[in-house]
């Protein structure tokens, strides 16, 4: 009887599923057709992923061979052969989404309309017609989601393994995932600690998170042998340069002639500043501009970015301390203080949701001893983004948190579901009282 009812509910889960995906089939070919019928969209971050090699000091490689590939394959066509690609993905992510839903709340009537959020919002839509990461990097948030809700359901050593080797795609693709790559551990080592019976599948897990974190360290290896440095990404130098630059702290720097070369252009936009005082990237940015399709107009930022002066690079090593020393001050401090403040207003109904959630998961702790390690991880994924993007972001908030809107999207379920059950309860005890 009850295998009977565990397969009629699959099939109840399969048919469900199936409408969803057919609404959102319809919904997408009407809103790509008829409101917002741009077939492609480009700008200079863009064109900054035709990379010449695997490995490149700027750009992890995924993206990189993801259009070198459909170059090879499609050869004048490849640009919307992108789309088409991206597009599909998108689509099929929301098969891990209506799951890793599925998985963590306890009321229904809340899994479908979050499911058709993150399916038809123009706000993550959009992403799909763009070339860059973005919109792999929200399905690809989908997916680490689904394995971690999938393993808090049904421990299994295949998904363990997934799990601790997801991260290094995530990361290939884009290096702000490389805090998955921490919580994957910490939730692996709270797992083993007060799940005794998981520790012969955990350590799958950790040996998958072994894999990931070889194959990052092996990426910045033959980062160093081919390209002179060790590391995984210098884009956060240029970040950290715009940083700078914006509060002011740069005239701290100590260095008399990079403070010059700011002074000089602080009156443009910031960009001119970093674009000179790191000029090895915009050496980087016109061999890229060399691959990009030569029939597609370039954009006005395409043609900022080729107008700057070639000047001599600054080395790593100078770039760095002037940095270091323009952050280690009053004014930097305040700077990112502020910009602290600017997050929480600009989340302010995030933060609140995320507040009620840690308090109800301590006092579920310490009361029961209870962990929603899925809803945990979700928080804990945004809480790092969020301080990543305030330290070491520039830019509008909306493109940087591209990324974490899948985890966004659980939290705010995961909250409505624990209303929906308190207001339940609520009712069950007045009517018991009157």
């Amino acid at each position: 009887m009850k295998l009977k009812s565990s397969k009629s509910a699959k099939n109840a889960d399969f048919l469900t599923l199936g409408v969803i995906l057919l609404f959102c089939l319809v919904y997408r070919s009407v809103y790509f057709r008829f409101i917002n019928n741009i077939a492609l969209y480009y700008n200079a971050d863009g064109v900054s992923y035709f990379t010449s090699g695997i490995f490149d000091l700027y750009r992890t490689p995924l993206y990189p061979l993801i259009i070198r590939l459909f170059e090879s394959i499609f050869k004048d066509n490849f640009m919307s052969n992108i789309v088409y690609f991206q597009q599909l993905i998108s689509f099929l992510s929301i098969i891990p989404v209506f799951y890793f839903l599925k998985n963590t709340l306890k009321n229904n009537r809340i899994i479908i309309p979050a499911t058709l959020i993150y399916s038809c919002i123009p706000y993550s839509l959009i992403q799909n017609v763009n070339i860059n990461p973005e919109s792999l990097c929200i399905a690809g948030s989908a997916f680490i989601l689904f394995l971690v809700s999938y393993y808090v359901k049904k421990p299994q050593k295949s998904i363990a393994f997934c799990s601790g080797l997801f991260p290094f795609v995530l990361i290939m693709l884009k290096p702000t995932y490389l805090i998955v790559l921490c919580l994957m551990f910490l939730f692996f080592t709270g797992r083993f600690i007060f799940r005794k019976n998981e520790r012969k599948i955990l350590y799958w897990g950790m040996s998958g998170l072994i894999i990931a974190t070889s194959g990052v360290l092996g990426y910045c290896e033959m980062n160093k042998r081919q390209n002179g440095e060790f590391t995984l990404s210098k884009i956060a130098l240029n970040n950290s340069l715009a940083n700078i630059v914006i509060s002011g702290a740069y005239k701290y720097g100590g260095d008399e002639e990079l403070i010059s070369l700011v002074d000089s252009t602080r009156q443009e936009t910031y960009y001119v500043a970093i674009y000179l005082l790191n000029n090895e990237w915009m050496d980087d940015y016109k061999i890229s501009n060399e691959k990009f399709p030569k029939n597609l107009p370039p954009t006005w930022d395409m043609e900022f970015c080729l107008g700057i002066p070639d000047i001599d690079n600054n080395s790593y090593a100078r770039l760095n301390k002037f940095v270091k020393k323009s952050q280690y001050t009053k004014l930097y401090f305040k700077y990112i203080g502020k910009r602290f403040i600017d997050m929480f207003l600009y989340s302010e109904l995030l933060s609140f949701v995320i507040l009620f959630e840690l308090i109800m998961m301590l006092l579920l702790f310490f009361k029961h001893k209870k962990i929603l390690w899925t809803p945990f991880f979700c928080i804990l994924f945004i809480m790092g983004q969020f301080i990543t993007i305030v330290i070491g972001g520039i830019g509008d908030w909306d493109r940087l948190i591209y990324p974490v809107y899948p985890f966004i999207l659980l939290v705010f379920s995961f909250f409505i579901d624990m209303i929906w059950s308190c207001r339940i309860k609520l009712i069950e005890v007045i009517s018991e009282i009157y």
